[in-house]
C-alpha cells in the first residue's frame, strides 16, 4: 500500500511536492479505509486539474522513479527537471508497506547521475532504521552505509564493499544489489523491488497484455467479467474465446509471420504469445493457434459475436479495466495499486461514475486506486470521501505545481455540491475563463 509520494523538480514540480494516502478527519465510508497498526490509508484518491496544472506529472514521477529502479543505466531514461532549475538535482521519494513494514526509499539525481541513494524502514514521523544509504562523491565513487545487522557473516560485507566500487553513478544500488544474495538484506531490498516493479501504472495509451491470457487461465476471472460488463449496461450478454491455426486466421500469404510466431511459440513452450489486446498466439498440443476475444450481444446469438475492434471506444476500455477490478475487488494475495491518468478517457461520464459508485461500495477493496480526470461527474460526497478528492494548481507567479485536498477547504458538509463548487472555480483545478468572453474571434478571420 502507499502512503506517500514526493517528488522535487521534475516537470512542473519545483519545490517538493508531496501526494499522500493519510485519511483526513472525516468519518465516512469505513470501507475505503485500510489500517496497518496505528495508520490508516485511503484506498482511493482522485486528482482534478487543468490542462497543463501537473496531474498527469505525478503519475510520470511515479513512472520514471518505477523505471530508473528497473533501467540499469539511467543514462536511458529523460530526466526532466523543473525548466529554468536545470543546476539543481532532482528528488524522487516514496513510502509504502510490504510484507507488514513500512519502507522509505528514495533517490536524488542531476543530469542522469545519483548524486544519494536511500532505504529505510520508516520511522512514520520517529526515527527511521537504516538499511542502506548512498552518497556518490564528486568523481563518481559510492560511500555505501549498511546496517551492520546486514553485515554478518564477513562474506556480506566483503560483498558490500565490492558492489561499493563497482558501482557508476549512473546506476542505483536497489537495482544492482537485487540480483546478490547478501542474505538478510536481500529479504529488505527483494520486498522494496517487489512493491515498485508492481506498481500498476496506466497511462490513456496503455494497454493489458494478460487480458486474454487471464480470461483463458481464470474461470473466476471470466465470470467476474461478464458479470460486471453485463451490470453497466453495455449491452454484452457474454465473453467468448474463440480458437483459430494460423493459417486459418493470417491466410496463406502470411507465411512469414507464421513461421516466426511458430519458431517463437516452439522455444517458449509455456510462454504465450502477445498480439494484441485481443488475441494471443499459444502452443496446444504442440500445434501453434490464435486465440481471440469475441463478444456477444443482447439479441444477436452466438452466430453473430462481435470482434473486440467493433466494440465502441468505452467499452473497449471498460473490459481493458475489468483485470484491475478484479484485482481490486477479488484478489486477496496482495493489496494491489493501481495508479490511472485520466481515467474517463473514452468513457462515457455515466458508465465512468457507475463503475467508480460499483467499486466504491464493495465492503472489500483489497488495494489502492489513485487516478486522474476532468471527469466533474465524479465529485460526488457519495462515492468518494472529501479528503479522497485532491486538486492540481499552477503557482500562479512561479508556474510550478501545487497539491491541496478538498478536505483541507472550510466548510465541507457531506451534502455539499461539490461539482457545483468546482466548477465555480472554489476550489481551483479549473481552467482560469474570466476573460474568454473578451477574445475577440474575428479578429482571426480571413477572407
Amino acid at each position: 500500500m502507499l502512503l506517500r509520494f514526493t517528488i522535487s523538480n521534475f516537470l512542473s514540480f519545483k519545490e517538493p511536492t508531496e501526494f499522500n494516502t493519510l485519511t483526513g478527519d472525516i468519518r465516512r465510508f469505513d470501507n475505503h479505509v485500510f489500517k496497518y497498526k496505528d495508520l490508516s490509508l485511503l484506498k482511493f484518491s482522485a486528482i482534478y486539474g487543468a490542462n497543463a496544472t501537473g496531474k498527469s506529472n505525478l503519475i510520470r514521477a511515479m513512472d520514471y522513479l518505477r523505471d530508473a529502479v528497473l533501467e540499469e543505466d539511467l543514462n536511458k531514461l529523460s530526466l526532466s527537471p523543473f525548466k529554468g532549475n536545470e543546476d539543481n538535482p532532482s528528488s524522487f521519494e516514496i513510502e509504502f508497506i510490504e510484507e507488514n513494514e513500512i519502507y522509505l526509499y528514495g533517490f536524488e539525481i542531476h543530469r542522469d547521475k545519483v548524486i544519494s541513494e536511500y532505504l529505510y524502514f520508516s520511522g512514520m514521523g520517529n526515527k527511521d532504521v537504516l538499511i542502506f544509504d548512498r552518497v556518490v562523491e564528486s568523481k563518481g565513487h559510492s560511500k555505501i552505509e549498511v546496517n551492520k545487522k546486514y553485515l554478518k557473516p564477513k562474506k556480506n560485507h566483503t560483498l558490500i564493499e565490492h558492489y561499493q566500487e563497482r558501482i557508476s553513478s549512473d546506476q542505483l544500488f536497489l537495482n544492482i544489489i537485487g540480483d546478490v544474495d547478501v542474505g538478510s538484506l536481500s529479504i529488505d531490498v527483494d520486498r522494496a523491488l517487489h512493491y515498485i516493479f508492481n506498481l500498476q501504472i496506466i497511462f490513456p495509451s496503455s494497454r493489458p497484455t494478460r487480458l486474454v491470457s487471464n480470461l483463458i487461465n481464470e474461470k473466476s476471472f471470466m465470470d467476474f467479467c461478464t458479470d460486471m460488463l453485463c451490470s453497466f449496461d453495455t449491452g454484452i450478454k457474454n465473453l467468448s474465446i474463440q480458437e483459430f491455426t494460423l493459417k486459418d486466421y493470417f491466410g496463406e500469404d502470411k507465411k512469414n509471420l507464421i513461421e516466426e510466431i511458430t519458431e517463437e511459440l516452439k522455444n517458449n513452450e509455456e510462454v504465450d504469445i502477445y498480439l494484441s489486446t485481443d488475441m494471443i498466439a499459444v502452443l496446444e498440443n504442440d500445434l501453434p493457434v490464435i486465440k481471440k476475444l469475441y463478444v456477444e450481444h443482447v439479441g444477436f446469438g452466438t452466430d453473430n459475436l462481435f470482434s473486440f475492434n467493433e466494440e465502441s471506444d468505452g467499452t473497449k476500455r471498460l473490459i481493458e479495466f475489468m483485470s484491475m477490478l478484479y484485482g481490486l475487488v477479488v484478489r486477496s494475495e496482495e493489496n494491489d495499486v493501481f495508479i490511472i491518468d485520466e481515467i474517463g478517457r473514452s468513457i462515457h461520464p455515466h458508465l465512468l461514475k457507475k463503475f467508480l459508485e460499483k467499486l466504491s461500495s464493495e465492503e472489500s477493496i483489497k488495494g489502492q486506486l489513485i487516478f486522474t480526470t476532468h471527469e466533474s461527474n465524479l465529485l460526488d460526497l457519495n462515492v468518494l470521501r472529501a479528503d479522497e478528492i485532491w486538486f492540481a494548481e499552477k503557482n500562479r507567479d512561479k508556474g510550478y505545481t501545487e497539491f491541496k485536498t478538498l478536505s483541507e477547504f472550510k466548510k465541507i458538509r457531506p451534502d455539499l455540491n461539490i461539482r457545483k463548487g468546482y466548477l465555480d472555480g472554489r476550489f481551483g483545478g479549473i481552467p482560469i475563463l474570466a476573460n474568454f468572453g473578451d477574445l475577440n474571434w474575428t479578429e482571426y478571420a480571413t477572407n
